[in-house]
């Protein structure tokens, strides 16, 4: 972890991912533009993350499938099928794209950024050499390419009440760990050696104070941060959150 072809990495797909961005949001003016680039990028995340399977089965005739391939045990999982839901939903104007997309973006972010920076499969084995690493790596780049596009391409808008959102991604996680716990449990299987969700042991051996409830408290605290900063500093003040509810507050009590 963190030796130079990881700091390599990390520097060449950050420079990546942000010409991309910036072109993408030069040239990609069209929606037909946008939902193609949001299309590809969910698209190819998938295909790379199964395609460790497919690179195993003709190296050995015998595909080597993953936990994560068959379950959404990791966080970055559910990002992955959110954003690829996200991203082939017809109705982007609705309600349901809205919390859709932010929830995707969000978790989608947080996910990419650490499964770059502190990745399971290089810290245990660090070289690019190995397919399951690399891919590892690579689906972590392109879907944070496509979270990140929804800002880009104005599929959201960063907003206090993306707090909504943000919770029910929170929620999802929960939900998604207690089903995987449950169907271990029916059916025999260790639930430590899959650890859903990090509901069963620590992400981090070395940081023990850092368990699911304190990541949560994290994230939300994070996310308040973003939003709250935001408002302050690109929204006139009868736009922030707190004048739109006084607003909606003294129009209910007007009537």
């Amino acid at each position: 972890m963190f030796n130079l072809g990881h700091n390599l990495y990390m520097i060449i797909s950050a420079i990546i991912t942000v010409a991309i961005l910036i072109l993408l949001s030069r040239f990609a003016k069209e929606q037909k533009h946008k939902d193609f680039a949001l299309k590809f990028f969910a698209v190819i995340t998938v295909v790379i993350h199964f395609s460790s399977a497919y690179v195993s089965f003709f190296q050995t005739g015998t595909p080597d499938v993953g936990a994560s391939m068959l379950l959404p045990i990791y966080p970055c999982n559910i990002a992955m099928w959110l954003l690829l839901i996200t991203a082939f939903m017809k109705n982007k104007e609705g309600k349901a794209f809205k919390i859709m997309a932010e929830m995707t973006f969000y978790l989608g972010m947080v996910g990419g950024i650490l499964g770059i920076v502190v990745n399971e499969n290089y810290a245990s084995t660090p070289t690019f050499t190995d397919y399951e690493v690399l891919k590892g790596m690579l689906s972590h780049s392109t879907m944070l390419l496509g979270v990140l596009f929804l800002l880009v391409g104005h599929y959201i808008r960063i907003r206090f009440d993306n707090m909504i959102s943000i919770v029910a991604v929170l929620m999802l996680l929960l939900a998604d760990g207690g089903i995987i716990i449950a169907l271990c449990y029916m059916t025999g299987y260790d639930t430590a050696e899959l650890n859903p969700m990090y509901l069963i042991e620590k992400p981090f051996e070395n940081i023990p104070w850092l368990n699911t409830g304190t990541i949560g408290l994290i994230a939300l605290a994070i996310g308040l941060l973003i939003t709250i900063t935001y408002e302050q500093i690109a929204l006139k003040e009868e736009d922030r959150w707190y004048t739109v509810l006084k607003d909606k507050y003294e129009r209910r009590h007007q009537r």
